[in-house]
């Protein structure tokens, strides 16, 4: 059965790299979607840490709004320390960072921080906050981009926010399926839904390899759908974006 068309099937696939175990940490936007979803879906214990130093044991009460949005999880909270111990002395022992993705480029490069000149940009983004010091020090580096803008996948980055350090496995979770990025990017998986053909023509252009053997996950069963919908409408109601147009558009 295909997955489901758009942006829920790709909420799935992320919040299953969750449910592989361990110490994840959870980078906001659809990283906080897709480990609020997890605690949904059957797989490894595992335990969330946020940039500001909380520990997260089990799904939050409601959907945080922040990574300082304590009282959004204070039921499922143990606190691990401060924001610098998190980024600098904690990082390398996540099993896997799992960060959002506004502009990737085929070498696990992102940039949140503007488009166009730096002393004159077009557009303000929001910038990288602990993403840079995380990412470079992950081991395992996992980027959400849940668009549907083909664009926001590049061959080079305009601005570097956050890169990823060497020898570390950085894969991009996209709704058309799974490329592994670096000096010899390739795609891993492909989707079962629209706009994956055009996906994979975008990748080939960038220079990812896309003739490698694909094998896609399990689809999203139709109860891990039912799941993702119900973050979503909850994140929705938090004033997620994202979540309101992923409505919209399922």
């Amino acid at each position: 059965m295909p997955d489901d068309p758009g942006v829920i099937g790709f909420l799935v696939r992320a919040a299953r790299e969750f449910r592989r175990g361990g110490w994840v940490f959870t980078g906001f936007h659809w990283p906080v979607l897709a480990g609020q979803l997890a605690y949904e879906l059957e797989g490894e214990p595992f335990t969330q840490v946020f940039e500001a130093g909380a520990g997260v044991h089990g799904a939050a009460a409601s959907v945080p709004t922040s990574t300082t949005d304590y009282p959004a999880y204070a039921d499922a909270l143990g606190f691990t320390g401060t924001t610098a111990d998190v980024l600098l002395a904690m990082a390398r022992r996540f099993d896997r960072v799992v960060l959002d993705a506004g502009n990737v480029d085929v070498r696990g490069r992102v940039n949140s921080s503007l488009i166009g000149p730096g002393d004159t940009p077009r557009v303000r983004l929001p910038g990288g906050g602990g993403a840079p010091d995380i990412a470079a020090r992950a081991r395992e580096l996992v980027w959400l981009s849940g668009g549907d803008d083909l664009r926001r996948v590049q061959r080079q980055v305009e601005h570097v926010t956050a890169a990823p350090g060497p020898g570390a496995l950085v894969r991009l979770h996209t709704r058309w399926g799974v490329a592994r990025l670096g000096d010899t990017p390739v795609l891993e998986e492909l989707a079962d839904v629209p706009g994956a053909d055009a996906f994979v023509r975008h990748l080939a252009a960038l220079g990812v390899r896309t003739d490698a053997p694909v094998t896609p996950r399990p689809a999203a069963s139709a109860a891990e759908n039912a799941a993702a919908r119900l973050v979503l409408r909850a994140a929705a109601e938090r004033g997620y974006q994202v979540a309101r147009r992923a409505l919209a558009e399922t």
